[in-house]
């Protein structure tokens, strides 16, 4: 009996963890990527530093 009460424990941690950590990732993911199909504002910002780079990266050297 004790060790289903331990591992009940330890299943229970697993999902008091899960339950904690679930919504933070759903709301980092919609900072990246909103829900209408176009980035959110975090994804918008990564976006246009890329395109920055990209472009300064590609222009040619005089």
């Amino acid at each position: 009996m004790k060790g289903i009460r331990k591992r009940r424990g330890v299943l229970l941690e697993y999902v008091v963890l899960m339950c904690s950590v679930l919504p933070l990732v759903f709301a980092a993911s919609y900072c990246v990527y909103s829900l209408g199909g176009d980035f959110g504002p975090l994804g918008r910002s990564v976006v246009q530093l890329y395109q920055r780079i990209v472009t300064v990266v590609s222009l040619p050297i005089p």
